[in-house]
C-alpha cells in the first residue's frame, strides 16, 4: 500500500476533532489545505497561487456576467467551475465537467460561477448560457470576514502541529475567510433554493459545501484529477462528512472498487461517468507541429512540471537531452509566465505553447512528472509515466505496489529499465461513453 499522506499522519497523532468554534463548528476542515500547502512550500517550494495579479484584468473579470447577480432566484442548479477547463467543441468553448449536465438539466436553469486564472472567454464563444465571475462573491465574502469573530477552542493542538512541522500561518484568518464564505453562501442558498450545487475541487470550497449541506442541498463533485488512496484532500483519518460532497462523478471505477477506508466517499456515493476532455482528445488529430516532431525525433517526452523543484528537474533534463539528441523533451509548465530560456537553451528541450498538454500526451511516448494527474491521463492517451521522485511524493500519491510504473531516483539517468515498464495500474482509470453516463445519472434528478 502507498504510504499515508502528511495530513493523515497529523490526524493520527493529534486530536484535530477537538479544534472547534464556541458553537461547536469544526475548524480542522477549514485548515487542512492551508496546513498541507505550508508544509509543501517548506519542503518542496510548492506554490498554489495561480490567479492573475493584474489589477486591470481583475477589474474586468469582476464585472463578467454581473447582471445575473440581480436575478439569482431563477436558477435551480449552480456550477462552480474554472474557465481554463473549457474545450472547443462545435465552435464553442464547452465546460468539460458541466455542460453535458446543463444541456440535460436546462441551460436556462443553470448558472456557472466561474473563476479565471487570467481572463474569462468572450460570451459569444462559450457554450454555457449563464456565467458570472466568482469575484463579486469573493469580494462580498471578504467584507463579511472583517466582522467575523473567531475563537478556536483547544488551539494548543494546532500550535503543536505547527511547531512539529516548523510552519507558520494565521489560522484565525484562514478560518475567518472560510467561515465568511460559509455565511455568505448559506444566505444565498436560502434565497436561491438550488436543487443541486456542483463544485469543482471541493477542498477549495469548504464554506460552500458546508453551507449547502447545512441546508440539505445535494452537492456533486466532478473528479478533476487522480485521487487514489492517499490524495491528501480526499483521504482522512478523522472524517467530517458535513464538509464533503454527497456524490463524486468519477472518471471510472478505480476509487469505487478499491475504496480505501480513508477515502471520504463511500462506494455508493461514486458515480463513474468518464472524462469528456480525454474522449475529445482521443478523437482529434494531433497538431502538425507534433506530427513533425514525431518524424524528426526517435522519442517524445511530455514533461509535466508542478512548480516543485522545477530548476532541479530542468537541470537533470539538460543532461538527458545532451546524451540523447534524438529525444525531444516538451515542457508543460504550471506557473504562468514561465520562461524556459532562464533554465536551458538545449534545442531538444522546448515548451511548444501552440499545442495543448493533452495533445502532447497523445503524441508522446512517455510522460515525466512527479505526481501530476497527467500520470493517469497520459496512460489513457498512450504516454507511459516516468515519475521523478521528490520527497517520496510519487509514493505518497500513487499506490505503486499495484502498478508497473517507472520511478527515477536520485537524479539517475533514464535507462531501458525505465522505458520497458508497462506504465499501468491494475484497474483502468477511465470508463467510456461519457455523454450516455451523464444522461443516465441526470435522469435521476
Amino acid at each position: 500500500m502507498a504510504s499515508k499522506n502528511v495530513l493523515e499522519l497529523i490526524e493520527t497523532a493529534y486530536e484535530v476533532e477537538k479544534l472547534q468554534l464556541a458553537d461547536g463548528t469544526p475548524v480542522w476542515p477549514f485548515l487542512r489545505q492551508a496546513v498541507y500547502f505550508q508544509i509543501q512550500q517548506k519542503t518542496v517550494q510548492y506554490s498554489n497561487k495561480l490567479r492573475t495579479r493584474n489589477k486591470l484584468q481583475l477589474f474586468k473579470n469582476f464585472f463578467y456576467g454581473i447582471k445575473y447577480l440581480f436575478n439569482l432566484k431563477k436558477f435551480e442548479y449552480l456550477f462552480f467551475n474554472n474557465t481554463s477547463k473549457r474545450e472547443l467543441l462545435d465552435d464553442k468553448y464547452f465546460d468539460i465537467y458541466y455542460d453535458a449536465w446543463t444541456d440535460i438539466l436546462g441551460q436556462n436553469k443553470s448558472l456557472f460561477i466561474e473563476w479565471a486564472i487570467e481572463a474569462h472567454l468572450p460570451k459569444q464563444n462559450v457554450h454555457s448560457s449563464h456565467i458570472i465571475s466568482d469575484l463579486p462573491f469573493k469580494f462580498w465574502s471578504k467584507l463579511i470576514s472583517f466582522s467575523t469573530n473567531v475563537d478556536i477552542q483547544h488551539i494548543e493542538i494546532l500550535e503543536a502541529i505547527l511547531k512539529e512541522y516548523a510552519i507558520s500561518f494565521d489560522p484565525k484568518k484562514e478560518v475567518k475567510n472560510n467561515l465568511a464564505e460559509y455565511h455568505l453562501y448559506r444566505k444565498l442558498f436560502r434565497i436561491i433554493k438550488p436543487k443541486v450545487v456542483f463544485v469543482l475541487s471541493s477542498f477549495t470550497k469548504m464554506g460552500i459545501v458546508y453551507a449547502a449541506k447545512q441546508l440539505n442541498i445535494p452537492v456533486y463533485e466532478p473528479q478533476h484529477g487522480f485521487m487514489g488512496s492517499t490524495h491528501p484532500f480526499y483521504n482522512a483519518v478523522k472524517k467530517f462528512p458535513e464538509f464533503y460532497p454527497d456524490k463524486l462523478l468519477s472518471f471510472g471505477a478505480s476509487e469505487k472498487e478499491e475504496n480505501a477506508t480513508s477515502f471520504i466517499f463511500k462506494p455508493q456515493q461514486i458515480l463513474p461517468v468518464g472524462s469528456l476532455q480525454l474522449a475529445l482528445v482521443k478523437q482529434r488529430e494531433i497538431p502538425p507541429v507534433l506530427v513533425s516532431a514525431k518524424q524528426h525525433y526517435k522519442m517524445l517526452f511530455c514533461v509535466t512540471l508542478q512548480a516543485i523543484k522545477d530548476e532541479e528537474i530542468l537541470k537533470w533534463l539538460e543532461i538527458q537531452a545532451k546524451n540523447h539528441s534524438d529525444w525531444l523533451f516538451i515542457i508543460r509548465p504550471k506557473q504562468p509566465n514561465f520562461n524556459l530560456k532562464l533554465y536551458t537553451i538545449m534545442p531538444n528541450i522546448v515548451t511548444m505553447p501552440e499545442a495543448t498538454t493533452y495533445d502532447v500526451l497523445k503524441a508522446a511516448n512517455y510522460n515525466i512528472t512527479i505526481f501530476s494527474t497527467t500520470v493517469i491521463e497520459g496512460i489513457y492517451l498512450g504516454a507511459k509515466p516516468i515519475l521523478y521522485n521528490v520527497d517520496s511524493l510519487p509514493y505518497k500519491y500513487f499506490d505503486l505496489e499495484n502498478a508497473d510504473i517507472a520511478v527515477i531516483e536520485n537524479n539517475e539517468m533514464i535507462t531501458n529499465q525505465h522505458l520497458v515498464k508497462e506504465g499501468t495500474f491494475r484497474i483502468p482509470y477511465f470508463v467510456n461513453d461519457y455523454f450516455d453516463n451523464v444522461a443516465k445519472h441526470a435522469a435521476c434528478f
